[in-house]
């Protein structure tokens, strides 16, 4: 986890640093990416970084935490958590969606890169850390469910997660495929095949968790 310094950052200034580590890590892979370049493409000094981090490792560790964060802030902004249910948080905004991965294709190759294991040993322990953020979002989702009745009550939380997250798994991973495919730019054509494939996912939920 970054330090206090960076915790008190400015959000545009912690962004600059975080775009500038992750366009180097990509660029580089971690061991041949230099803290010097990330900190010049930053506008801030090397030893801002290691005030910052205490090292490259924790750097790159919170940098892939960080993209997804990202990208979980920017749909929640779309689509607010707090007023959504499981199934519609599938459903909406999904165009939306689309450009914002059209707008980000560095964070969106990063982020595919260490989940496919490029990044070697460092890919476990940062996936490691995509995971335990990925349950607590959707463990709010299926809370907000229970909540609106849309999901049933008699099961725990863990056991509809582990449920949830095997249907959503591969469907997820074949929809971002696709998206690529498109250049994140579906026809209308394309985008109902997308489209057909979040309502295949959505009734399979439905037919597990529905309250």
């Amino acid at each position: 986890m970054p330090k206090r310094t960076f915790n008190r950052l400015e959000d545009d200034k912690k962004e600059r640093v975080m775009r500038a580590a992750i366009a180097e890590f990509q660029a580089n892979g971690f061991e041949k990416a230099k803290i010097e370049v990330i900190a010049q493409n930053a506008g801030v000094a090397k030893g801002s970084i290691y005030q910052y981090f205490d090292d490259k490792k924790e750097l790159f560790i919170y940098s892939v935490t960080w993209a997804l964060e990202y990208f979980m802030k920017v749909i929640d902004r779309q689509t607010p958590l707090q007023n959504m249910d499981v199934y519609e948080y599938f459903l909406s905004g999904s165009r939306e969606r689309f450009e914002l991965l059209k707008r980000e294709p560095l964070l969106v190759e990063f982020s595919m890169d260490v989940v496919s294991g490029k990044y070697g040993s460092l890919a476990k322990e940062a996936n490691s850390e995509l995971n335990r953020i990925g349950e607590e979002y959707e463990l709010r989702l299926i809370a907000n469910g229970k909540k609106r009745g849309t999901i049933r009550d008699d099961l725990d939380d863990k056991v509809l997660l582990l449920f949830f997250q095997g249907v959503t798994e591969r469907f997820s991973k074949e929809i971002m495929a696709k998206a690529k495919d498109f250049k994140y730019e579906p026809t209308d054509e394309q985008f109902g095949e997308l489209e057909c494939l979040i309502k295949s996912m959505i009734s399979l939920l439905k037919q597990g968790m529905e309250g």
